[in-house]
């Protein structure tokens, strides 16, 4: 008999829950904004785009935070791969 079944890959379907997921919380954040924008609250539009610059200085940390260390593991394991101690 001829086995047809595929093994399962658990990491697509999780990814693509987490892509759904992060499209529906970025669209609802857009149109929560959009809609502060539009109306002519000066303190709820000063508050949105304090929040918008906050939320772009976090990700902007956190990439280049994630690059570092990325750079920095590679390093270390350079290092114990020549199999001299580390600095």
């Amino acid at each position: 008999m001829i086995e047809r079944r595929h093994d399962f890959d658990s990491t697509e379907a999780k990814f693509k829950t987490q892509k759904i997921i992060t499209y529906v919380l970025l669209l609802l954040f857009a149109a929560v904004t959009t809609n502060v924008l539009i109306v002519n609250d000066q303190s709820e539009r000063s508050m949105v785009l304090q929040t918008v610059i906050n939320l772009t200085l976090l990700a902007t940390g956190y990439w280049l935070g994630s690059s570092k260390g990325a750079a920095d593991s590679r390093d270390t394991l350079g290092t114990i791969a020549k199999k001299e101690p580390p600095p």
